[in-house]
């Protein structure tokens, strides 16, 4: 997973895709969950940490995390790394 570069996120959770001219507002654990993957953290690296700082059991994670993930794909916020580019 990667964050492109033409995608900005800003301190207050406004997230810019400079590519698409979208632009989207996070809650505070949106843009710590962005700022890790963005980081180039895993979902297996995020789901220890998440878990141990946040009272939020396994399913309930994983279930949010690939509903976040997939809202991020959609809108071209974040790209698999073996995902060829043809522009």
């Amino acid at each position: 997973m990667k964050i492109p570069g033409e995608v900005k996120i800003s301190d207050n959770g406004f997230v810019f895709n400079s590519n698409s001219g979208d632009s989207f507002a996070l809650n505070p654990f949106g843009l710590e969950l962005i700022r890790k993957l963005k980081e180039g953290k895993d979902f297996d690296e995020l789901k220890p940490e998440i878990l141990e700082k946040y009272d939020v059991d396994d399913l309930t994670f994983e279930k949010d995390f690939y509903e976040f993930y997939a809202l991020l794909k959609h809108h071209q916020l974040i790209i698999q790394e073996n995902q060829l580019d043809f522009k």
